[in-house]
């Protein structure tokens, strides 16, 4: 169950979840324009877009399937496409590195103010929100000069590249692409489009290995 970790572990998850959101920061964030904080050097301009990142990232066999749909889109001339897809897959890969993420409203959701808060205390994030009567309008992640140092070390980690790495590969798939067309991608999957509200978004894991023994077939 989600809510029954350890003191322990919550806070290895908490640490966890900061490195993940330092990493997306640094690999998709844009530059920062005028009107950002100081030190501020880049910036992602909506919380949606950082959750459909962050999806990519938690739940492999999504992101393998988007890979594919790249693939297949580009007329199957981008080999790498196929290829990421299946580094993506290899072993135990999709199973051990999943962490699951609930079905909400708008898609898969899980709140970042705790990791956003670590990297805040540090001075390596900072979170800003336009309000308008009734609720948030809109919300800032920027990442400060300090933070794009400590991602450097951090990828140079054993332990912790792989983040940097997932992250990186994530940021290129996602490209331009604002947080709501990265959601409908991921809508356009079943087991994404009909999770129940609260409930987690199930693996893929057996549908997207049959697609990439299909596609290895017709080659």
């Amino acid at each position: 169950m989600l809510n029954s970790q350890t003191s322990d572990e919550s806070y290895v998850a908490r640490k966890r979840d900061a490195v993940r959101l330092l990493f997306i920061l640094d690999r998709a964030g844009e530059r920062a324009g005028r009107d950002a904080p100081d030190d501020a050097i880049k910036v992602i301009k909506a919380e949606m877009r950082v959750q459909a990142i962050d999806f990519w990232i938690r739940n492999p066999d999504y992101l393998a399937f988007e890979l594919l749909d790249q693939y297949e889109q580009s007329g199957k001339s981008d080999d790498a496409l196929l290829e990421q897809a299946e580094q993506v897959m290899e072993g135990d890969e999709p199973e051990l590195r999943r962490l699951g993420m609930l079905r909400y409203l708008f898609g898969a959701y899980e709140a970042l103010d705790d990791a956003m808060a670590t990297l805040s205390l540090s001075g390596l994030a900072l979170l800003r929100r336009d309000y308008r009567e009734g609720g948030i309008a809109k919300t800032f992640f920027y990442l400060t000069e300090t933070g794009q140092s400590t991602a450097n070390q951090l990828a140079a980690n054993d332990a912790l590249r792989w983040y940097a790495e997932r992250a990186d590969l994530v940021a290129r798939v996602a490209g331009k692409r604002n947080g709501s067309t990265l959601k409908n991608r991921q809508y356009k999957i079943a087991e994404y489009n009909n999770a129940r509200h609260g409930r987690i978004i199930q693996p893929i894991h057996r549908e997207v290995r049959a697609r990439l023994a299909k596609v290895r077939d017709r080659s």
